[in-house]
């Protein structure tokens, strides 16, 4: 599944694929931090619920 995120410094959105975990459905890993496409800044992943791409 893939997820989408703002960058808190440029609000640019920014696309993870999610890793199902174990044979739970409704659990995806995603990294914990990550770098803007756009900027380059680093961003941390919020709590879930996550938005769908």
């Amino acid at each position: 599944m893939e997820f989408v995120f703002d960058c808190g410094w440029c609000e640019g959105d920014n696309y993870f694929v999610g890793k199902q975990v174990g044979f739970w459905v409704d659990k995806w890993e995603v990294p914990s931090e990550w770098e803007c496409r756009f900027c380059g800044e680093l961003n941390s992943t919020p709590d879930p619920p996550w938005t769908e791409a």
